[in-house]
């Protein structure tokens, strides 16, 4: 989805027509975004230590939000680049805080049935977007209201662990 974005904004930048093309660093721009990643995986390893799993859920979550609403609304190249940027590194977050969370609150012995249920939803989702075909703007829209709704779900299941 980034790669259309980014054209989209570099031809209006240019004032290029749709139909001309324009050619981006493909190869750094996906590399940042993988050091983007990596950064907010060490993040997480520091943060952690001051922070409980839900707490931090839901900053990274708040945090994607606010970045995904930037991407929507941003006619400026630099400033999609870099929300999308910060929306890699809350990607780099997520994993372990949820590999942590997932470990605190799904029960060993049950931890396989329940990981396949919630792969169901996830399947749907995917199925979803596909059968839509959706536009890169409308793409991030629905990635931006999922994104919202995971922050007050987050939000909920952690003031759920503090009673």
């Amino acid at each position: 989805m980034w790669t259309p974005a980014m054209q989209n904004l570099a031809k209006k930048e240019e004032g290029l027509g749709e139909d001309d093309s324009v050619e981006l660093p493909y190869g750094l721009i996906f590399s940042t975004f993988m050091v983007c990643c990596m950064t907010g995986s060490s993040l997480f390893s520091i943060v952690a230590e001051r922070m409980k799993g839900e707490a931090l859920a839901v900053v990274v979550f708040a945090v994607s939000s606010v970045a995904m609403s930037l991407v929507i609304v941003s006619s400026n190249s630099n400033v999609t680049f870099i929300a999308m940027n910060i929306f890699e590194i809350c990607v780099g977050m997520y994993f372990p805080v949820m590999g942590t969370m997932k470990g605190m609150i799904v029960p060993e012995d049950q931890r396989a049935a329940i990981y396949n249920l919630y792969r169901i939803p996830l399947n749907f989702i995917v199925v979803s977007s596909l059968l839509a075909h959706l536009t890169a703007t409308q793409g991030f829209v629905a990635v931006t209201i999922m994104l919202v709704t995971a922050t007050f779900l987050q939000l909920a299941l952690a003031r759920r662990r503090l009673n």
